[in-house]
């Protein structure tokens, strides 16, 4: 018999190039599954942002005086809160204001946005939208939204 000189691999080559395949696998399905979960979830933590509440009366009212919405929030104990979008629906108009207010943890923020009643119309629907800072990238958690309707006069 006749043996034929032919070289195959290894099997410690062998071994090398399987596990090499499986790690490259395993990254294209981790991508994929982080892609996926990052485009469900708008905000990964909930703050527990709240309307200031006292004698049973959200701390949101409409000041003519000075022509502007007034408000007090309290944050939760999860997050610290870097600001906020600040709607206000009108019945002429809607306005929007980007705050720049930093919250601590378990913070409160007393704030007060522009809005004449004269020009823009009553208020129909206030919406203050949270902003946080995650993994070193501000995120804006609409699903944190406050909502208030029947705006009080203060």
């Amino acid at each position: 018999m006749r043996r034929h000189n032919k070289r195959g691999i290894t099997p410690l080559m062998g071994t090398i190039l399987l596990v090499s395949f499986a790690v490259a696998v395993g990254v294209v399905v981790m991508n994929f599954g982080r892609a996926e979960v990052e485009d469900g979830a708008q905000c990964a933590i909930e703050i527990g942002l709240k309307l200031a509440n006292i004698g049973g009366v959200d701390q949101v009212c409409y000041n003519a005086g000075k022509r502007s919405v007034d408000f007090t929030i309290e944050n939760g104990v999860n997050i610290k809160v870097e600001g906020f979008i600040f709607n206000v629906i009108g019945e002429n108009e809607a306005k929007s204001v980007d705050l720049s207010a930093a919250m601590a943890k378990l913070g409160n923020y007393l704030g007060s946005v522009p809005y004449d009643t004269a020009v823009s119309g009553a208020i129909r629907q206030v919406k203050i939208t949270p902003k946080v800072v995650l993994y070193d990238e501000e995120q804006i958690c609409v699903e944190e939204t406050l909502v208030a309707e029947n705006v009080r006069n203060c």
